[in-house]
């Protein structure tokens, strides 16, 4: 049972506090082809299909106002003739102004809709794939999902079943805000590798965490980067902030970069979806940086956690990411630390999304750590509540960093305990509110414009602290410390706790076959065979 409530949302408006409702019924669509389509596949389909359901609605709610405004004498854009209307209503400039791509008669999901039953229904999908790449090459070439014909198992009628279940979506007036096509993405991919039983490592970041790291970095114009985009939540959330603020979003170029196809697909067609485009690479970003001269006024990035065989052997030694040295191979969080501090403007700041573990580990990550710290680099650490992550209940934190710190800021760091403040909205998932993000924001605001620290200062919430006070903690920083908050904190590192656990359970393991050996002794010396 989904839990419903309302909730405030960036834009001004109100928006439903739920798990999307349309996701239930893709899967259970998908359920009913399953034995037609093999799983890995059957997301090319979906994801085609969401793509295009989508685009078409954005661009046909975009063609309703304009039909109004055309037609009302008191509009600014009033056009008096109806011949005249009809051909400004083709006209794309007024549909990429509001950050809608225009779509061609042959792509419109109405089109769909009413072939559904032909017997070319499949032709006359990819067909629409390729009227929108034609259109829109720099976009979409290659983007979108073109697989429709070769889907040889699915047959015509399969097609108008999958095109009914769309149909009967009902997209809410608010669907950039939740970011719907990304939610989708999430969910199934979640779904998919639990099919395919594969574990799910990579995760949508959550809306209200891309939300609240962009509100953090006030991110405006100059360039952003995400070395892990993903589905491109960051990049949709930083757009979103333009919007609302009166910005050219011309001002904000948009650099990415994801080690697999399936994610560059989806991050092109979500920036599509919003009429906005980006420099989006595949490549693994431990060892193909695409963007190596890049120095970004923004990085941003919720990437692999604890990546295990990241790679470490294949780092070259003069590679000037490492400046503060190469982690073990069997951990990649601070790889990725190393390499956002690289891609930073001498203004530049970051905000990203890192495991819990790497606020305290110890050994050659914690001496890494400590050299990030004593460059004063590092102003500010979120704790954040567990279950933020759809798919999983990871508990998370947030780093903030700045090549470059105002006077007053140099030799501090904000630290927000934010565990407790969240709202549950579902068994599984919790989230910030807006009013969360709003109190997390006006902390760094207040740090960051220079006000008096008693004033920041919240026992149990905030806590500006010194690199001296950070020093005599161990370079730790794990907010509870810091803020006030007595909780129990294991100062033991995961991986030294790990090989202690592996040498208990070796031990026992041996202990069990020594056992077994001299039961089966016993058995054998009473003249029975085990």
């Amino acid at each position: 049972m989904v839990r419903r409530g309302r909730q405030k949302t960036l834009f001004g408006g109100v928006v439903e506090e739920r798990d999307i409702d349309f996701e239930d019924k893709l899967w259970k669509a998908a359920d009913k082809l399953r034995k037609k389509v093999e799983v890995h596949q059957y997301k090319y389909v979906v994801l085609g299909l969401v793509f295009l359901r989508y685009l078409s609605f954005a661009f046909e709610e975009r063609r309703r106002e304009l039909e109004r405004a055309f037609s009302d004498p008191n509009s600014d854009e009033y056009i008096a003739y109806e011949e005249f209307r009809k051909k400004a209503l083709e006209d794309r400039d007024y549909y990429l102004a509001k950050g809608v791509l225009y779509v061609p008669e042959e792509a419109r999901w109405d089109f769909l809709v009413k072939n559904a039953t032909q017997p070319n229904i499949a032709e006359l999908l990819d067909r629409a794939v390729e009227v929108l790449e034609e259109e829109y090459p720099r976009q979409l070439k290659d983007v979108i999902p073109k697989i429709y014909t070769g889907m040889k198992t699915l047959e015509p009628l399969d097609y108008a079943y999958l095109i009914n279940v769309f149909s009967s979506i009902e997209i809410s007036k608010d669907h950039k805000a939740k970011d719907v096509f990304g939610r989708i993405y999430e969910y199934f991919l979640g779904k998919f590798t639990e099919a395919e039983g594969k574990k799910g490592g990579e995760f949508y970041t959550p809306r209200c965490l891309t939300e609240l790291i962009v509100e953090i970095l006030d991110v405006k114009e100059g360039t952003i980067f995400d070395p892990a985009c993903g589905s491109g939540g960051f990049f949709v959330s930083a757009l979103q902030k333009l919007e609302r603020e009166g910005i050219d979003r011309s001002r904000l170029s948009i650099y990415g970069q994801d080690s697999k196809d399936m994610p560059w697909k989806i991050c092109k067609m979500n920036l599509a979806l919003r009429g906005a485009e980006g420099d989006i690479r595949i490549g693994d970003s431990y060892h193909d940086d695409k963007f190596f001269d890049l120095r970004a006024d923004y990085v941003v990035c919720n990437p692999p956690f604890n990546d295990s065989g990241w790679g470490a052997d294949r780092v070259k030694y003069e590679d000037p990411r490492f400046r503060y040295g190469v982690p073990p191979d069997n951990n990649g969080n601070f790889a990725w630390i190393q390499h956002y501090i690289y891609h930073l403007a001498p203004t530049g700041k970051a905000g990203f999304v890192m495991a819990n573990g790497a606020l305290s580990v110890g050994s050659t990550e914690g001496e890494i750590r400590k050299k990030i710290i004593k460059d004063d680099l590092i102003y500010g650490i979120v704790a954040c509540p567990p279950k933020l992550f759809y798919t999983v209940g990871l508990p998370v934190s947030l780093w903030f960093l700045r090549k470059t710190k105002p006077e007053h800021m140099k030799g501090k760091v904000l630290f927000i305990y934010a565990r407790k403040l969240f709202k549950q909205i579902s068994r599984r998932q919790v989230v910030f509110t807006e009013e969360h993000i709003e109190k997390i924001v006006e902390k760094f605001r207040m740090f960051e414009n220079g006000a008096p620290e008693e004033k920041i200062n919240e026992v149990g919430f905030a806590k500006v602290a010194t690199l001296e006070e950070i020093a005599k903690n161990g370079y730790v920083l794990t907010p509870g410390r810091y803020v006030g908050v007595k909780i129990y904190e294991d100062k033991v590192p995961f991986e030294e706790k790990m090989k202690t656990y592996s040498e208990e359970l070796s031990k026992l393991l041996k202990e069990e076959e020594e056992l077994t050996h001299k039961v089966k002794e016993v058995f054998k010396a009473l003249g029975f065979q085990v």
